[in-house]
């Protein structure tokens, strides 16, 4: 009987390490352009995204996730590297990224875990570090997607040539968003099961073109969505007060998507004034957007289900995320790519029911920067020396209160949408903008964020400030320094 106590032991032991890997599987999911103002467990009272609010009710949500340049292609780079734009070599919209870097997934992929990313990747270059990807390559269409997939040759988009990089490809019918989901659950499902996992999940929405799922086609039709305080911002004091005639790809008087729809106000309204059509715009655009975001959480909800399902939800880290956060009519804007809150927030959440408390909320701030080392830390995998971010897991298990006291940003120019360069830091209660290539009168903007959340008075110059500006001064030098960014800026070198 000892014997065959033994013999039923080894056996057990074998069955456990057969049916699954030790180390934690990892979900990796980022949207594109998701404000974390559109979700309801952040406080959204306009919709409900009860896929997303179900993470964070399971897990931590941070509430000061910071993008270190927001513009989808250097935010991705940067996620991908653990590093700042500088280093990795992606500072611009529509740039290469050098696929031949070390990336967390290359990390993961070489000590043994299964990679697959499926979604948006606009990097350009061939994705490394995969097993397999299915992946448009740019922005990729609303409905029925073509998307690329490993094994194909590969042609990148270039701005000379912008044809021959959509040749090939495989049509999915469908809703975008939809039909990315079926490929990456189709993956998990068919995955080599002897090995952790590691899956990135991009989808396309909420980035325009505000093209939802037949199912909400007629959400919030007959609604009135309540304006932000500062949806009719005149700018004053303030930087795009310089530019506020020109900021077509920021702001929604004068944005291309609703130029048709302001035509028609105007005929139909003469005399209407520019408050007023901001304000119907303004109804369009939040409408459209929050058509996207439900479509988001619709597939939220089916991944969680599928991995409480199949039992894989208790060893699975789930991250989800966006490349930047959104404005949402704030300042008049309807874009990303300023240092102001709306956009340099991100949503972050993050479970792992074994490691996190279910239902923490964090409070200090942490940076895309941070994601890769993260993920490998929970990998049991060394941090690299040249990725730039910290390791979140001691907060996210509660050994630590925060990281970083400033969080770095820089914005590169980009002269087609009349976008100024902009140089930054954030502290838990202050922050100071540069901008490089502007006006004496609109190159600095400081900001109380205690006592003006919603950064309407520029503070630079104010003498009751002095004090404050001599210290975010020295905070911004040192940053640039530290992250080693060769950036050239008056005053702070």
């Amino acid at each position: 009987m000892l014997h065959k106590a033994i013999g039923i032991g080894l056996l057990s032991l074998l069955n456990l390490a057969h049916a699954g890997p030790s180390k934690p599987n990892i979900l990796f999911i980022m949207a594109d352009d998701h404000s974390k103002n559109a979700i309801s467990c952040y406080g959204n009272k306009d919709i409900q995204t009860p896929g997303l609010d179900r993470l964070a009710d399971g897990g931590m949500r941070f509430e000061h996730a910071l993008t270190p340049n927001s513009f989808c292609t250097p935010a991705r780079a940067a996620v991908l590297t653990g590093k700042y734009s500088h280093r990795n070599g992606v500072t611009h919209l529509n740039q290469e990224f050098d696929g031949s870097q070390r990336t967390f997934p290359k990390l993961l992929q070489a000590a043994g875990y299964a990679t697959a990313l499926f979604g948006k990747w606009h990097l350009l270059s061939e994705p490394t570090g995969f097993d397999h990807y299915c992946v448009m390559k740019m922005q990729g269409m609303a409905q029925d997607p073509t998307v690329w997939e490993k094994g194909e040759t590969w042609v990148a988009w270039s701005p000379k040539d912008r044809k021959s990089a959509f040749k090939g490809g495989r049509k999915l019918i469908g809703y975008n968003n939809d039909v990315m989901t079926d490929e990456a659950l189709g993956w998990i499902k068919n995955r080599d099961q002897t090995k952790p996992f590691c899956l990135l999940l991009h989808p396309k929405p909420p980035h325009a073109p505000y093209s939802p799922a037949k199912r909400y086609e007629d959400f919030l039709k007959d609604v009135v969505i309540s304006e932000p305080a500062t949806l009719l911002d005149d700018y004053e004091g303030r930087t795009p007060a310089a530019i506020a005639e020109t900021m077509r790809s920021n702001r929604l008087l004068l944005g291309p998507p609703w130029q048709q729809l302001r035509k028609q106000l105007e005929k139909q309204n003469p005399g209407i004034s520019r408050d007023e059509l901001t304000r119907a715009i303004y109804q369009d655009y939040i409408k459209g957007y929050y058509r996207l975001v439900m479509g988001v959480d619709d597939n939220i909800t089916r991944v969680l289900d599928y991995l409480e399902q199949s039992g894989l939800d208790q060893n699975t880290l789930v991250i989800y995320t966006s490349d930047q956060g959104f404005s949402l009519g704030e300042h008049g804007f309807y874009n990303k790519q300023w240092m102001y809150e709306p956009a340099l927030h991100q949503p972050l959440i993050v479970r792992y029911p074994s490691k996190i408390k279910a239902g923490s909320v964090h409070e200090s701030m942490v940076n895309h920067v941070d994601l890769a080392p993260t993920l490998l830390d929970f990998a049991g995998l060394p941090i690299p020396d040249d990725m730039q971010g910290y390791s979140l897991k001691p907060i996210l298990e509660g050994r630590a209160e925060k990281v970083r006291d400033a969080s770095y940003y820089h914005f590169y120019s980009h002269g087609e949408n009349n976008l100024p360069e902009m140089i930054g830091v954030r502290t838990a209660e202050y922050k100071l903008i540069h901008y490089p290539g502007m006006d004496d009168a609109y190159q600095w903007e400081l900001f109380d964020l205690k006592r003006d959340p919603d950064e309407m008075r520029n503070l630079y110059g104010n003498p009751e400030y002095s004090e404050v500006l001599e210290q975010m001064e020295s905070e911004l030098k040192l940053l640039i320094q530290s992250v080693g960014d060769p950036v050239k800026a008056p005053k702070l070198m």
